[in-house]
């Protein structure tokens, strides 16, 4: 008798467990539904912008425009750019000239320090 109360039992959970497992999908799924349908819903009325195009017609008659003069402007950014570019390059050979200094000290600084150090051994 506790045979079969065991297997009615296990029987029963597992069909219960796949229906909530079913329930839970099945919900999931309508909400995911749902939401893409609010998504696509839009509530402006963007047709009430247009009823005013009377207004729009003479702003846009009102409206002053400035020309551009775009050669002069190119010329203006060629000319800072080469100034730019010409204090780059002299800061660029200082710190090159600067650099091989450094560099040609330390290598004295470390031909010194060999030479000493062979010369102590031999003596």
């Amino acid at each position: 008798m506790a045979k079969k109360f065991g297997k009615f039992f296990m029987t029963a959970a597992t069909v219960s467990a796949l229906a909530a497992g079913a329930y839970y999908f099945m919900r999931k799924k309508d909400a995911q539904a749902n939401d893409s349908m609010d998504d696509d819903e839009d509530f402006d009325e963007f047709d009430e912008d247009l009823d005013d195009d009377d207004s729009a017609e003479k702003a846009d008659a009102e409206r002053k425009y400035v020309d551009l003069d775009l050669t002069k402007a190119s010329e203006d950014a060629v000319e800072k750019a080469e100034e730019k570019a010409e204090e780059f390059k002299e800061g660029l050979e200082a710190a090159k000239a600067e650099t091989t200094e450094k560099v040609v000290s330390m290598a004295n600084e470390a031909e010194t320090k060999v030479e000493e150090f062979f010369n102590d051994e031999n003596s």
